[in-house]
């Protein structure tokens, strides 16, 4: 799956003495960025937050939810003036006949992305009254609810407005980009106080942030000031262990019994008949009744996130050694497109499941984007 991205800025060099990026490789699509924002100055939602949103500057949290429901959700969250903030993508295209100009046409993304702000505990009580089924998301690096500061909100939010093309999601999580580079934090200009890695990326140097788990970069900072904040490999060490610790359920425990660190090709090879076993009898038991379609989802998801916790860092490096594991996870996503496409299930709970495979591929897509799936 590819995921959202934008073009882009040619620029040419950076200031002489500027940490040295390494060329990385991102999906390049014709498209941009548009915001649908609302921020209303007399907050009514939740008088313990309104009370307080210009002293502490409430942070903000965000859920993936089906392009078609991003207007709905939109006009409820107005009503009920809970400040939130809609990213939306432009599709470039070339009208047909005789013109040929270059059109530009605005088309949700098959998963909206709806950042809220405020105390996410209480919003998510907000959520389960009002717009029941709808979580917050999670940072896959934490194991719990993504909360992204103000102060880093906000110029992401002014960009957006302002020049979205400057703006990519990437496929990678955060930490790795972190690799053998120093995490920097921007001095100057309207996006003063942003911190993340400075990395050449189509030709052009920029800087790699972290937005509740997102991997997102900006273009165009060439000309901008830097601060040395830390060493990045640490930074990335750290990051990568806090994918270990996870609080989990009891039927995850049960599935995480299943996964081992692995250090040699026998070992790689029973793993992947781990994973080939607990495949196999989920399927068993979605078929006898014993799971709903559902919980079997839910099961598929996480052994894809345990593939992820486990292998990621050694997939970075030796892939093709790796690669039954993969397979076996790829089989894995293949069940989960069955589920998700079975034309039992409404059009409403279809659209929850592909939201919820679009955020599953946001986080681990980069592990099987060169295995067809």
């Amino acid at each position: 799956m590819k995921l959202d991205s934008t073009n882009s800025y040619s620029t040419a060099g950076g200031r002489q003495g500027f940490p040295n990026g390494i060329l990385i490789s991102e999906p390049e699509m014709k498209t941009g960025s548009e915001v649908d924002s609302y921020m209303s100055p007399d907050e009514t939602f939740c008088e313990s937050i309104s009370s307080k949103y210009e002293e502490k500057k409430p942070s903000w949290s965000y859920l993936f939810v089906h392009h078609a429901k991003v207007k709905g959700i939109s006009s409820i969250l107005e009503r009920d003036r809970l400040p939130f903030f809609v990213h939306k993508t432009i599709h470039y295209y070339r009208r047909q006949g005789k013109s040929k100009t270059v059109r530009k046409k605005e088309i949700p993304t098959v998963s909206g992305l709806i950042f809220l702000q405020g105390n996410h505990v209480e919003i998510q009580k907000y959520l389960d009254k009002e717009l029941p089924g709808r979580y917050l998301c999670k940072n896959c690096s934490t194991g719990k609810v993504a909360e992204i500061p103000d102060k880093q909100m906000r110029p992401f939010m002014g960009l957006s407005e302002s020049d979205p093309e400057r703006i990519r999601f990437l496929l990678h999580p955060f930490h790795y980009y972190a690799r053998n580079r120093i995490l920097l934090r921007i001095t100057s200009g309207g996006l003063e106080g942003l911190e993340g890695y400075v990395i050449r990326i189509d030709r052009d140097r920029r800087l790699v942030m972290d937005v509740g788990g997102m991997s997102v970069a900006i273009s165009g900072v060439h000309a901008e000031r830097f601060e040395v904040v830390r060493d990045g490999s640490a930074a990335r060490l750290s990051e990568a262990d806090m994918l270990h610790k996870r609080n989990l359920q009891e039927r995850q425990a049960l599935i995480d019994r299943y996964f081992h660190p692995v250090k040699t090709i026998r070992e790689i090879a029973v793993q992947a008949e781990n994973i080939e076993i607990l495949r196999a009898q989920t399927i068993a038991e979605l078929a006898k009744g014993k799971l709903s379609c559902h919980e079997a989802l839910g099961t598929f998801f996480f052994i894809i996130e345990e593939i992820a916790c486990y292998y990621a860092p050694s997939v970075e490096h030796v892939k093709d050694n790796m690669f039954p594991i993969l397979q076996a996870g790829s089989a894995v996503l293949q069940e989960i497109d069955a589920i998700v496409n079975d034309s039992v299930h409404s059009p409403e709970i279809r659209h929850e499941y592909e939201s919820d495979r679009e955020q599953l591929m946001l986080n681990y897509g980069y592990l099987f984007d060169d295995r067809g799936v």
